[in-house]
């Protein structure tokens, strides 16, 4: 399938918890966020609460440590991408979850990113990959057609964005109906938006939460258009 220019959630667990009911949802968000603790603390990422990650640090983000905190293959896998899912990784910077990302789908995949630096390194990255492109551009004004894709995936980038509503707006006319709106936070970040905090954000703008995934330092929070 192609993406135009502009012109199914899985369930998962908490620690120790299910995720069984939409009801239930708001209260594993505050569970999830008593249950890491400033006691777990991992390497602070991120240099500056509010700015966008500098591209002359961009290397700094494929450092393997980082594997430590955010697992790429635990967070593509949490996503449960279909086998021809057409996807936009929003803020990809230079590609640390990219290569797995078009490893786990054979339709389309989007990298999208504010800084050209940042994208000429994820393409380095995906060059195996001829369904793969990059695209630069504000994430609040996304170039691509309403309903033009199955996911779209944000990792610790959602908090740099100036303009959180436009995007949001965005993600969700670009997302068909049922598509997976996926966001990785990661303790530690300086940029880190707690679970009922991203829950209630992405809720005012139409999306409902339908799965947590949680890790030690990470959890990947899974949202569909209402």
């Amino acid at each position: 399938m192609r993406i135009s220019p502009r012109g199914p959630a899985q369930r998962s667990r908490l620690p120790g918890r299910p995720v069984a009911r939409l009801l239930h949802l708001r209260d594993a968000a505050r569970d999830w966020d008593a249950a890491v603790t400033d006691r777990q603390r991992g390497p602070q990422l991120g240099l500056e609460r509010g700015k966008v990650f500098p591209a002359s640090h961009a290397r700094s983000l494929l450092n393997p440590a980082r594997r430590l905190v955010q697992s790429p293959r635990r967070t593509v896998a949490a996503i449960g991408l279909g086998p021809d899912a057409r996807v936009l990784e929003l803020g990809c910077g230079p590609g640390f979850f990219s290569p797995l990302l078009v490893r786990a789908t054979q339709g389309p995949v989007v990298l999208f990113d504010l800084q050209l630096e940042m994208l000429r390194i994820a393409r380095d990255r995906v060059r195996f990959a001829p369904g793969a492109a990059c695209l630069q551009g504000d994430g609040s004004r996304l170039p691509l057609g309403n309903s033009s894709l199955d996911a779209v995936f944000i990792a610790t980038v959602l908090g740099e964005i100036p303009d959180q509503a436009g995007c949001l707006e965005e993600v969700r006319r670009v997302l068909r109906p049922g598509g997976t709106f996926a966001v990785s936070e990661t303790r530690r970040d300086s940029d880190f938006i707690a679970l009922r905090t991203l829950t209630e954000l992405v809720a005012s703008h139409g999306f409902e939460l339908a799965g947590v995934k949680g890790f030690r330092w990470q959890y990947v929070a899974l949202f569909r258009p209402n």
